[in-house]
């Protein structure tokens, strides 16, 4: 009798380890996280795939970013997804290795003079917006001369540039084009965006997880492990295929998990 209570009772914590369900959660950050059920991003759909190949199931919720961030410290969600690096998430955060990179510019009205020449100190005369918990660059970061002001998300920060509210938009520049053609706040205007240059940084994606949260280390591991596999067994490549990245985009992805090059 005891040892078929000790065999159903290892069986239960084989079926709960088993059927875990990990809760990840981001802001929509197209192309790479589009929060669109037909067709949500490469990157929602490599992390999907990865957990799965390890037995796991995952929900991806899509929230604004500084919210995100206060999620996964209180260990509501396991995980946040595209996160840039910065030292002082990293004081908090245990990093997965890159998944791919993104370009963080400055964005102006097309019309608008803007003297800009690469250097942060050329920003002081201007107003500068920026989503709430945004990294841009370090050296960006750490002026504390620029006027700059935040706002729940990209999309409001364009919205306040178009408006002539604000002289400038600090944002990544791919995830602001696909807002500039998509969003229909701000396609009701006429005024033309474009990005400056040169960049302000250039930056790796992550998933981030709270070092306080007792199963980081495990996420982590699982997801890498996951992610090795869909890259061997080919799932990854249909999947990087089908939103048409680059061989530059896909070598990015393969090489921190393979010492192979990509398939």
């Amino acid at each position: 009798m005891i040892t078929r209570l000790t065999c159903l009772c290892c069986l239960l914590v084989c079926f709960t380890l088993n059927s875990q369900t990990w809760r990840l959660v981001t802001e929509p950050f197209p192309p790479f996280l589009i929060d669109n059920s037909e067709k949500p991003g490469w990157v929602h759909e490599v992390v999907i795939a990865a957990l799965k190949s390890q037995n796991k199931k995952a929900v991806i919720e899509y929230t604004q970013w500084a919210r995100a961030l206060k999620l996964a410290k209180r260990h509501k969600h396991i995980a946040v997804l595209g996160a840039f690096y910065s030292e002082e998430r990293a004081k908090v955060f245990y990093y997965s290795k890159p998944l791919g990179f993104a370009h963080v510019v400055l964005f102006k009205r097309q019309d608008a003079v803007i003297r800009y020449n690469g250097s942060v100190d050329s920003l002081k005369p201007y107003t500068i917006s920026m989503g709430e918990d945004y990294v841009s660059s370090e050296e960006f970061t750490n002026n504390t001369t620029l006027g700059v002001t935040t706002t729940r998300d990209l999309v409001e920060s364009l919205y306040l540039l178009q408006q002539e509210r604000v002289d400038l938009v600090a944002g990544t520049q791919e995830v602001a084009e696909y807002w500039l053609a998509h969003n229909s706040k701000l396609q009701n205007s006429d005024v033309v965006v474009t990005a400056l240059n040169p960049n302000l940084a250039t930056h790796q994606l992550y998933i981030i997880s709270a070092k306080s949260h007792p199963q980081s280390i495990e996420f982590q591991n699982e997801l890498e492990k996951g992610l090795v596999e869909i890259i061997n067994n080919g799932q990854a490549e249909i999947i990087l295929n089908r939103y048409q990245l680059s061989d530059k985009e896909k070598q990015a992805f393969y090489s921190p998990f393979l010492r192979t090059e990509m398939p």
